[in-house]
């Protein structure tokens, strides 16, 4: 564990806690060393483990994530805070924010956004362990800005024209629930694609990820319209 960053998570639904613990340990440059499921015992296991970046749910059993990334605040003011949570709510977004979370994960989490999360705290630490200053461009790097001159309206393997042909199609059939592989057989895309477009729809907060037990097996990703 040396050199890694430490990592606590405070989730009290089981399967999201194995999901965020697995991608966390699986990244190799950071390590839980912690999990717990209440507010009492996050406070405790705190102190006795002092994390670097701690993963709050909002709706924990008994208490609320907001209050408690408060108390730990009290306890140290180096470490970061990122939300996990199904709450989606403008007025508890806002509140996260200014109690400075660094990023908030709505669930159902995919891993690819954890690792997202992971990669930025690493880079803002860097930036901020290895630079005296910074210049307007790396402090809106790590607000988050985008650049002025950005003119891509669409991330790296999302082509608008299809992004559009995708909703239009959508609207056409006037599809409420599906899968990716529904998608895929509409409009003749390889599951992966499809998985890919829909994952960059529900992003912006067109779709909903949800993911089904009832099928016997491995869980079925169900996106649902907003």
């Amino acid at each position: 564990m040396k050199n890694k960053t430490r990592v606590m998570i405070l989730e009290d639904d089981v399967r999201a806690s194995y999901t965020l613990e697995s991608t966390v340990n699986h990244h190799g440059k950071f390590q839980v060393v912690a999990v717990s499921e209440t507010c009492a015992e996050a406070i405790e296991q705190f102190k006795l483990y002092t994390p670097d970046l701690v993963f709050v749910d909002i709706t924990l059993p008994d208490g609320n994530g907001l209050n408690v990334i408060k108390k730990l605040r009290e306890l140290s003011d180096s470490c970061h805070f990122i939300m996990t949570t199904a709450v989606r709510e403008t007025t508890v977004v806002e509140k996260a924010v200014q109690l400075g979370v660094i990023d908030y994960l709505v669930k159902p989490i995919r891993m690819s956004r954890v690792n997202q999360a992971l990669d930025d705290y690493l880079k803002s630490i860097e930036t901020f362990r290895n630079n005296a200053t910074v210049d307007q461009a790396g402090i809106d790097s790590l607000l988050g800005k985008n650049p002025t001159t950005q003119t891509r309206r669409t991330p790296k393997g999302i082509d608008t024209a299809t992004l559009e042909r995708l909703r239009d199609r959508i609207n056409e059939l006037r599809l409420t629930e599906f899968s990716a592989e529904e998608v895929g057989q509409i409009m003749d895309f390889s599951r992966i694609t499809a998985r890919r477009y829909l994952e960059y729809l529900e992003s912006e907060g067109t779709l909903k990820l949800e993911l089904d037990y009832n099928t016997g097996g491995r869980p079925r990703r169900v996106y649902k319209m907003l």
